[in-house]
């Protein structure tokens, strides 16, 4: 007889689980405002930047790249868990890889934002 073997997860899995889906949620929709804001700043207008606006931009810059960093750190920090088969662990680090993604997606709104305003 084969036995089939059930993933069982724990509490503290299983909440993990479910803020990871709220996140996502969360970022989706977010990244379609960061979406809208690109394709209205790509209307082909032209921007005048000011030295004040554009040394906030090149600052905000500089913490997405960060950022981003980060976050491809934590992805294949998670593929690693993945491959090592603690489901806990890879949801965690799925959850810290979509905060990171939700911050870089707030800062690209605000850069838009800001050169929309312009």
């Amino acid at each position: 007889m084969v036995e089939s073997e059930v993933i069982a997860m724990t509490i503290i899995e299983l909440i993990a689980f479910v803020s990871l889906i709220g996140l996502m949620a969360y970022n989706i929709k977010l990244g379609l405002v960061v979406r809208k804001l690109k394709d209205k700043l790509n209307n082909g207008r032209k921007i005048k930047l000011t030295e004040d606006a554009n040394k906030n931009i090149v600052d905000a810059i500089k913490v997405r790249k960060r950022w981003t960093l980060l976050s491809q750190c934590l992805f294949w920090v998670s593929i690693v868990m993945m491959m090592q088969g603690n489901l806990g662990l890879v949801i965690y680090f799925l959850d810290l890889y979509t905060v990171t993604v939700i911050y870089i997606n707030l800062v690209n709104r605000k850069v838009f934002s800001e050169l929309i305003k312009l």
